[in-house]
């Protein structure tokens, strides 16, 4: 099955101010420490996964930005919010969505979170596979596909060449993303992975992973 490659981006906010919901288990040291470590893991199984044609962290934070130029990363800059009802993550996303549409309008646009230890590039290829999954089967390629986190989030949302998504990262954002999608007629496929599912934000995540 041909699998086309892909670009991610990865947000990354202030490492030292983030997992705030995690104070009960960990002071703020802790927590800066376990944020930058889960960075490296993403970006350790984004570079290993073959079908990741290039990284690019969207961050103002002076460590991310030194992590993601050690693992050959872009660094991009993170927008400040330009309408407080779309929030900080979802205007810096919608920048660098841009910037990539603009430098490379073929490529295939993955958005991944952070703080997504259990990752690996078994899972980045089942994200890269979906197309190829549905051709295989005579199906159309879904326009969208997105990896449901274990709280109802978007860990994960994969764009098709040239479409055109308003992002809603937030609380129960999976239903949002997909009610926006097919409001617009786009087709969209839910990803179930349970390394992707599981992110680290409140104790009981954190007891789940381990």
């Amino acid at each position: 099955m041909r699998v086309m490659p892909m670009w991610a981006l990865v947000p990354v906010r202030a490492l030292a101010e983030g997992k705030k919901r995690l104070a009960p288990l960990m002071s703020p040291e802790e927590r800066a420490v376990l944020a930058k470590t889960m960075l490296e893991d993403v970006l350790d199984c984004l570079g290993r996964a073959p079908a990741i044609e290039g990284i690019a962290v969207v961050t103002d934070d002076p460590t991310a930005a030194a992590l993601a130029l050690d693992y050959r990363a872009l660094v991009l800059p993170d927008a400040p919010p330009c309408d407080k009802t779309r929030g900080g993550l979802n205007a810096s996303l919608e920048g660098a969505a841009a910037w990539l549409r603009a430098t490379r309008a073929e490529a295939t646009m993955l958005i991944m979170h952070a703080d997504l230890p259990a990752a690996c590039p078994e899972d980045i290829a089942a994200l890269a596979a979906v197309e190829a999954v549905a051709r295989s089967a005579r199906a159309n390629p879904p326009d969208v596909v997105l990896a449901r986190a274990h709280d109802g989030g978007t860990n994960a949302l994969k764009l098709r060449p040239g479409v055109l998504l308003p992002f809603a990262f937030g609380a129960d954002s999976c239903a949002r993303h997909f009610a926006a999608a097919r409001a617009a007629g786009l087709s969209v496929a839910v990803l179930e992975r349970a390394a992707l599912a599981l992110d680290l934000d409140r104790p009981e995540d954190v007891a789940a992973y381990l």
